[in-house]
């Protein structure tokens, strides 16, 4: 090889490592600051623990879940022709996440934690009812469709049970 040739693949590696630097500090490092900051700043602590009962008591069958603070979630299910609980672990989407941290606020979760004395729930019947755990800001409420003062047609309640939704599309 001349002198010429190695000069030349000197300067192209050195300019290869320069250019790679720079993609990295104001591409990716940025980036994913970014996004772990966006679900930071929406809200302060929020973990979710929810369980179904009703019908799916007697054959064992009821499907619970665990959602921390950081979106991972664990839930827990029977597949259908199973007789055994499979656990399922991953990470929400952000935008899920983000729901949740808007609408769960201290107010609306005070008012859906009310107890109550219902006439009637789907779990009297074999029918599923949910109840949830959730703590917000080291604050504890429990939350349950059938029992608690709970606003079915609001945002925050839609959040709550689109999660059993979330879960169950995931199957597929």
């Amino acid at each position: 090889m001349k002198r010429q040739d190695l000069l030349n693949m000197l300067f192209t590696f050195v300019v290869g490592i320069v250019v790679g630097v720079y993609v990295f500090f104001a591409g990716f490092a940025p980036t994913t600051n970014s996004i772990g900051n966006v679900v930071e700043d929406i809200g302060d602590s929020l973990e979710i623990t929810g369980e179904a009962y009703g019908g799916c008591d007697r054959p064992g069958t009821c499907p619970s879940f665990n959602v921390t603070d950081s979106g991972e979630y664990r839930y827990f299910f029977t597949p259908r022709g199973a007789s055994a609980q499979v656990l399922r672990e991953g990470t929400l989407p952000l935008d899920v996440q983000r729901q949740l941290k808007r609408t769960l606020t201290n107010p609306v979760l005070r008012q859906f934690s009310v107890p109550t004395d219902p006439i009637m729930c789907d779990s009297y019947v074999d029918g599923i009812d949910a109840r949830y755990v959730v703590e917000l800001n080291d604050e504890r409420f429990e939350v349950d469709s059938c029992g608690t003062a709970v606003d079915g047609d609001s945002a925050a309640w839609e959040s709550l049970s689109g999660l059993w939704y979330y879960f169950e599309l995931g199957d597929r």
